[in-house]
C-alpha cells in the first residue's frame, strides 16, 4: 500500500531542495529541472509541490520566491510570475505537512509559519503516529477516518459554503466546498476514490484509483447518454466526465478559456443560456456548472455560443431511451 501511496501527490506538497534536484530521482514521474533565473540550489531551502501541475521555491529563510519568472509549470516547461514585488511567508499549514501546529517558526527561520512533523502529507497526518502504534498496536490502534470531512480538511478553501474563484475559474484545492454545494455530499469522497492509488496521467495503476463509475449510480442516465441525437456525440469518445466534470478550477495554468486544469466536483449543469459561473465580482462560483465549461470549451467554432449550447443540452441524454430497470448489474451494495 506504501508503494502505491508514495505515487500520489500528498508526500510531494513539501520537500527539501537537496532531494528535489533532478539527478535523485525523486518525483515518481515528473521532476523539477532548476530553481528561478538567478537563483542556485545552494540558496533554495525548500520546493512546493513539483508532482503534478506546478512548482514554487522557499529561500533559506523561509519566505517563498517571487517575482515574475519563479513558478515552474510541469504541462510545459514555463516559467510565470507569483506576487512579483510581494513578500510572501510559506504559511501553508496544515494542508502541506504532517502534524502541523500554528505555533512558532519551523527550523527557527521566520517565513515558515508554524511548526510541524514532516514534510508533505504522509501515512500518520491521516492515521495517526505510528510510533505509537508500534509501540503498543493494542492500546493504539491506527486512525481510520472515512468522511469527507477529513479530506477536506485540506481539500478546502476559507467557508466551506462558499466557492471561491479568480480569473473566470475556481481556484484549486476546494473539491470539497464544491460537493458541498451538491447531492454528492451524502456520499464520502472514498466512495469514489481510493486515497491510495494516484490520479496522476504517467501513473500505470490511474484505473484502479475510482472505485466507482457514474453508471454504477446513474444507470439511466448513462443509458440515456448512450442513445443521445447529438452527432458529434454519437460513437464518440466523450464520457460523463468531460461534461460533468470539466476541468473549471486553475491550479498553475489554464489551457482554454473556458478550461483549466484541475477537474470540477460540481457535476450538475445549469443549461439556461443566461445562467452565470461565477458571481458579478468573480470572487465565487455560483455552485453549478454553466455551459461555457460544459460545452464551449470543446466546441469553439465562431457559431458555437451559450445561446446555440442551451438549444441542444437537452438532446445530450435522450429521454425517450430511459430504460424501466438498470442495464448494468454493479450495484453500489456490491462494492
Amino acid at each position: 500500500m506504501y508503494e502505491s501511496f508514495v505515487k500520489t501527490g500528498h508526500p510531494y506538497k513539501l520537500n527539501e531542495a537537496e532531494d528535489v534536484s533532478p539527478d535523485t530521482g525523486y518525483y515518481p514521474f515528473s521532476s523539477v529541472p532548476s530553481p528561478p533565473s538567478g537563483v542556485a540550489w545552494a540558496d533554495v531551502d525548500k520546493v512546493i509541490g513539483g508532482f503534478w501541475w506546478k512548482a514554487r521555491f522557499i529561500a533559506n529563510d523561509g519566505f517563498i520566491i517571487t517575482g515574475t519568472d519563479v513558478q515552474y509549470n510541469l504541462i510545459d516547461s514555463s516559467w510565470t510570475a507569483y506576487h512579483a514585488g510581494e513578500v510572501k511567508p510559506y504559511d501553508c499549514g496544515p494542508c502541506h505537512m504532517t502534524a502541523y501546529k500554528s505555533v512558532g517558526n519551523q527550523e527557527g527561520k521566520p517565513g515558515l509559519i508554524g511548526t510541524w512533523e514532516a514534510n508533505g502529507i504522509q501515512c500518520e497526518e491521516c492515521h495517526g503516529p505510528g510510533s505509537a502504534h508500534l509501540a503498543d498496536a493494542f492500546a493504539n490502534e491506527m486512525k481510520i477516518d472515512r468522511s469527507s470531512e477529513s479530506c477536506g480538511k485540506c481539500h478546502i478553501r476559507g467557508d466551506v459554503n462558499k466557492i471561491p474563484a479568480s480569473g473566470g475559474f475556481i481556484r484549486h484545492h476546494e473539491q470539497w466546498n464544491e460537493m458541498f454545494t451538491t447531492k454528492h455530499a451524502a456520499l464520502e469522497c472514498i466512495d469514489c476514490h481510493d486515497p491510495h492509488i494516484g490520479l496522476h496521467p504517467d501513473n500505470p495503476d490511474r484505473p484502479q484509483a475510482i472505485k466507482l463509475q457514474c453508471e454504477n449510480c446513474h444507470f439511466v442516465e448513462a443509458a440515456t447518454f448512450a442513445a443521445t441525437t447529438i452527432t458529434e456525440h454519437i460513437d464518440s469518445s466523450v464520457t460523463c466526465n468531460d461534461c460533468h466534470m470539466p476541468k473549471a478550477a486553475k491550479s498553475a495554468l489554464a489551457a482554454g478559456l473556458y478550461e483549466g486544469d484541475v477537474t470540477s466536483h460540481l457535476w450538475r449543469i445549469n443549461t439556461d443560456s443566461t445562467a452565470e459561473m461565477f458571481t458579478p465580482d468573480g470572487k465565487f462560483a455560483n455552485g453549478y456548472l454553466t455551459l461555457e465549461f460544459a460545452c464551449l470549451k470543446c466546441h469553439t467554432d465562431a457559431e458555437d455560443t451559450k445561446g446555440w449550447a442551451a438549444e441542444y443540452a437537452g438532446d445530450a441524454h435522450n429521454v425517450a431511451a430511459t430504460p424501466k430497470k438498470p442495464l448494468i448489474s454493479t450495484s453500489i451494495s456490491q462494492r
